[in-house]
């Protein structure tokens, strides 16, 4: 019995740090919270409450709208509501690595290669 608690006690103590490392961050002090502009053009929203807004992709005039998160310099984004959210053909769960300097949100696509793009804090 003694030479399998050994080896159990590590596995768990192991979990236990691995769980701390990758902890999720939290959205109410993220510094991605406030306003995001692309070329003077008002683009992100990111709600301190974990949602969000943003124009379409597709060129309707409409927002989609968001859940976020972060962890360990991962964006997700899960649509909630818009018209990517209705179209079957494009998914509605995106993955950006990200990178604030200064006033610049840089936000790089884990889903389609060299796709990056850079965002001006909103005053």
């Amino acid at each position: 019995m003694r030479k399998f608690l050994l080896p159990v006690l590590l596995l768990v103590v192991g979990l236990f740090v691995f769980a701390a490392c990758g902890r999720d961050d939290d959205t109410a002090d993220s510094p991605l919270v406030g306003g995001w502009d692309f070329q003077s053009t008002p683009w992100y929203t990111f709600n301190a409450d974990g949602t969000g807004t943003r124009p379409t992709h597709l060129g309707t005039g409409g927002n989609d709208s968001f859940n976020w998160s972060t962890r360990n310099g991962v964006l997700t984004i899960t649509l909630t509501a818009g018209p990517v959210f209705n179209n079957a053909a494009l998914t509605n769960v995106e993955s950006w690595n990200y990178t604030i300097s200064g006033s610049v949100l840089t936000l790089a696509s884990n889903q389609v290669a060299d796709e990056i793009w850079d965002y001006t804090r909103r005053n």
